[in-house]
């Protein structure tokens, strides 16, 4: 009977943990990462009685966890391809209500201003319709100032989820590697049986860490992984781990960069890191948060340049010669910001940027590198790391390099760079927030022109001035004195095809006027540009300002140019201003004000309807994923009650079978006795 007993024993061991491991699989229905466990039986090694095989009973040789390896690494891609759309969707939405909400967005205040420039050249006498333009004005300003600080909070947000996400990396891959130290240690003890449980744990951590981060996993033979981030970065090496930081960048322009510590070196990985909420915030920045900073500081930094142009070319109401309406792009401490110096670098040279051209102006971020070597500096656009430019450093301080394609100049100050220096050259970055009015009166609004051009009612002839077009008030015709022109000139013509020009310092009769400076010939019924067409000796005539005359003037007839003294209803400066709003002075030559915003506003809503969608169909992929690892993996309650009756029957019948063999012993017994 011993071996009927025996038999009956090792049912009951056996089924009991066949209980024991449904009962496990049933109590972790709901925990997160669980593999349902499976145990498997097999048939003792039977023993020879008589001619026959006679079995001894079951064992179990296994519990195992029912896992597929493929599921489980596509959970993971699925999973970080998720997060990262996710997070850059929710910075992208941000970003986007930003610049295309009313209440926020550049657009209903550019129109404000340019509605109040209009008003002014409506009457442009009008003290409150000036003192709007400067309301609207300082409005815009502040609109680009607001929209700056909004998008720099944005940043410093991002900056702080790149911390907080980068110290969670750090505290899972720490955790992963104590699973994976524990897991040797229980193979080490166990004969054939594997720690499941502790498999489990450390797969919901790596699959948590690939929702922060994308990761490549390595399975080693002793049943620990490797881990590694970006281009093979390791992260995970068996029982040891490393730690990722997020720190200010080496160019210090507000990004915190993506650093692995090794303990024995540090390596800058950020270029490398994708996938996950790292890699989606990381994206989020290049694609989003540094372009927007970009675009919005070229815009602002072109309508003030623009504007000033303009605007210089006018007079205010005191007679003076405008001056700058928004502050002057090209203070020295606007030169300063827009280069810095890598922490890093070790030589001293002392370098500031120009703005020359706005509307050669890109919205690209540059890398100014300096070869010891060779003795060069090398322009690199960062987005496609191409070189724009090399040149050879400066002999002597201070001097200049422009680079006329890119709209900028290099002033080299003073000091001397080291070989391997570098500086990050960001020349709109900062505009938008450096933007400022520059008019504290409404007299100051240079609404008319510095040039009259009078034509005496005596004239028998038809001609009239058509346009007086000034270019630069600079020149000594304006310079002298702030309210006359220098000199002045009458043109007087000698016949329909003639005329003469006299400067009139010293007036006298006419036609006998001045002193003769020029000749020109006229070509009656067409535009003519009086003051270039004429000969003048020695120099080129009046480079400041051109007089376009048409019509059909007779001989004697004259008009004279003088400086606009007293002329407070002049509205021309005015409408060229007003001509800005639909002149294309941006993106090189190829869109207006709102154009170039329009394209700003729209380029960020495509990508934030990118995002989402991507989002979602990232979000439907990985639902499907995770059913396929339940459907494989999951603990299915139906199953596991069928087992657990299935197991508790066999448990019972292993216990009948002792009882048998105990009546059957006790039987024998009675005979004997």
């Amino acid at each position: 009977m011993a071996e009927l007993t025996s038999i009956a024993l090792s049912g009951l061991s056996a089924h009991k943990t066949a209980l024991s491991t449904t009962g496990h699989n049933i109590a972790n229905v709901d925990t997160e990462g669980y593999s349902r466990q499976q145990v498997t039986f097999s048939a003792y090694a039977p023993e020879r009685m008589g001619g026959s095989y006679l079995g001894t009973g079951v064992s179990i040789t296994n519990i195992n966890r029912v896992t597929n390896d493929f599921l489980t690494a596509q959970l993971r891609r699925d999973t970080q391809n998720k997060e990262s759309f996710s997070a850059y969707h929710e910075f992208a939405v941000r970003i986007d209500s930003l610049l295309g909400d009313d209440a926020t967005a550049i657009t209903p205040t550019l129109i404000n201003f340019f509605n109040a420039v209009n008003d002014v050249a409506d009457d442009p006498s009008s003290i409150p319709a000036r003192q709007v333009l400067l309301s609207e004005g300082e409005a815009l300003v502040n609109r680009f100032s607001s929209v700056y600080d909004q998008v720099f909070l944005q940043n410093e947000a991002l900056n702080q989820d790149l911390t907080a996400v980068a110290s969670e990396i750090t505290e899972l891959a720490a955790g992963i590697s104590n699973l994976n130290e524990a897991i040797q240690v229980a193979g080490a003890n166990s004969f054939n049986g594997a720690p499941n449980d502790l498999y489990d744990k450390r797969d919901e951590a790596v699959r948590r860490l690939s929702e922060l981060i994308g990761i490549n996993v390595v399975n080693e033979p002793n049943g620990s992984v490797n881990i590694s981030v970006g281009t093979g970065q390791p992260l995970v090496v068996g029982s040891d781990s490393f730690s990722l930081v997020s720190q200010p960048d080496e160019a210090g322009i507000g990004r915190n960069d993506i650093v692995l510590d090794t303990g024995n070196n540090t390596l800058i990985v950020t270029d490398q890191v994708f996938g996950g909420r790292l890699g989606g915030l990381l994206q989020v920045r290049e694609e989003l948060i540094d372009p927007v900073f970009n675009q919005v500081g070229r815009m602002s930094m072109v309508i003030s340049d623009t504007f000033n142009q303009q605007h210089q070319l006018g007079m205010d109401l005191s007679n003076r010669l405008g001056g700058l309406f928004f502050s002057d792009i090209n203070t020295a401490g606007n030169e300063a910001a827009r280069l810095s110096p890598n922490t890093t670098n070790t030589g001293n040279a002392a370098i500031t940027v120009t703005v020359d051209d706005t509307t050669a102006l890109t919205t690209d971020n540059y890398e100014l590198r300096y070869d010891g070597t060779s003795g060069n500096y090398s322009l690199i656009e960062l987005t496609n790391n191409t070189t724009v430019t090399s040149f050879a450093a400066p002999a002597t301080m201070p001097d200049t390099v422009a680079v006329a394609s890119q709209g900028i100049t290099f002033n080299f100050n003073s000091g001397a760079p080291a070989d391997g220096d570098t500086y990050m050259v960001t020349p709109t970055r900062l505009g938008a927030s450096v933007m400022g009015l520059e008019l504290n009166s409404p007299n100051q609004v240079a609404a008319a022109l510095p040039v009259r051009s009078s034509v005496p009612l005596t004239n028998t002839g038809d001609g009239f001035v058509e346009e007086v077009r000034v270019t630069d008030t600079t020149t000594a015709d304006f310079t002298t004195t702030a309210s006359a022109l220098t000199p002045p000139y009458r043109v007087i013509f000698t016949s329909t095809t003639a005329y003469e020009i006299h400067d009139m310092t010293v007036p006298a009769s006419v036609p006998s006027a001045g002193t003769l400076v020029g000749t020109g010939t006229y070509i009656p019924n067409q535009s003519n540009n009086l003051l270039t067409d004429a000969s003048v000796v020695p120099a080129p005539l009046a480079t400041g300002y051109e007089v376009v005359f048409n019509g059909e003037p007779q001989t004697d007839d004259y008009i004279d140019l003088t400086y606009n003294n007293g002329a407070v209803n002049d509205n021309r400066n005015t409408l060229l201003l007003a001509d800005l709003q639909r002149t294309k002075t941006m993106a090189s030559g190829t869109a207006t004000y709102q154009e170039a915003y329009n394209r700003i506003v729209g380029g960020v809503g495509t990508r934030t309807r990118d995002a989402r969608i991507g989002e979602e169909a990232a979000e439907t992929i990985l639902r499907q994923t995770e059913a396929q690892r339940e459907s494989v993996s999951g603990v299915n309650l139906d199953e596991e009650a069928a087992d657990l009756i299935r197991f508790q029957n066999a448990y019972q019948a292993s216990a009948r079978i002792i009882q048998v063999s105990s009546e059957l012993f006790d039987t024998i017994l009675g005979v004997i006795a």
